[in-house]
């Protein structure tokens, strides 16, 4: 197994919508973003891995022009019955060439699913979101950090497949980042700006995730 594909993402949120219990972090992943978007006079962001929705609509709202893809075919569903007059859903996989021009948008987005394959195939996205991110443009993320390791080990025994990558027990896939790692990563754009995020969980407060924050100017 590679990652995680469309079947296991299909099942996941099919069942998130049967126990009615949509995967929403609030304005968490994208209340930081508002400002260096506006600075950077941002109007057409396209979002990777947009689950459901919630994040491309809040941009939406904010005035933004969002095209948003996700793999999971019932994630899409979901997000078109309940978003579809704000912003454009399509199936796409982030993982493959996507069908935009060079340069088609003013930023690239991705909230904690762009880390969820091995190294070669993360070379790959961030070369893709690099060659749709127009020159001055944005590429703004969330991803995985070393220190989360840990914390998701607790509760999901996972097995390593690379190093920092692991699947666990469910059939998901998960990568984890270090500082030197994304730098890599990013080793062709400008002003990288990386910030380690300690997140508490929504009803105890204990940690509960450890992301890096990122915004990177093309």
């Amino acid at each position: 197994m590679a990652y995680a594909g469309a079947e296991f993402w299909d099942q996941f949120h099919r069942q998130r919508r049967e126990s009615d219990d949509d995967l929403d972090w609030g304005g968490l992943w994208t209340g930081p973003f508002l400002v260096p978007l506006r600075q950077a006079g941002v109007s057409t962001i396209l979002e990777l891995g947009c689950g459901t929705g919630n994040d491309a609509a809040r941009l939406a709202g904010e005035g933004y022009s969002v095209t948003a893809i996700d793999l999971s075919g019932e994630a899409i569903g979901q997000a078109q019955a309940r978003f579809g007059s704000l912003a454009r859903f399509l199936v796409a996989d982030m993982t493959w060439r996507l069908p935009f021009p060079d340069g088609s948008f003013d930023a690239v987005m991705s909230n904690v699913a762009a880390h969820m394959f091995p190294d070669g195939v993360t070379r790959s996205v961030f070369a893709e979101v690099g060659r749709l991110v127009r020159t001055g443009g944005l590429f703004l993320f969330h991803v995985n950090a070393l220190e989360d390791r840990p914390l998701r080990a607790r509760g999901l025994p996972a097995r390593e497949l690379e190093p920092d990558y692991v699947a666990e027990e469910s059939g998901q896939t998960m990568h984890f980042f270090s500082d030197a790692y994304l730098r890599e990563l990013l080793g062709g754009w400008q002003e990288v700006q990386l910030v380690p995020v300690p997140v508490p969980h929504r009803k105890t407060g204990e940690l509960f995730k450890h992301v890096w924050r990122g915004i990177a100017r093309r």
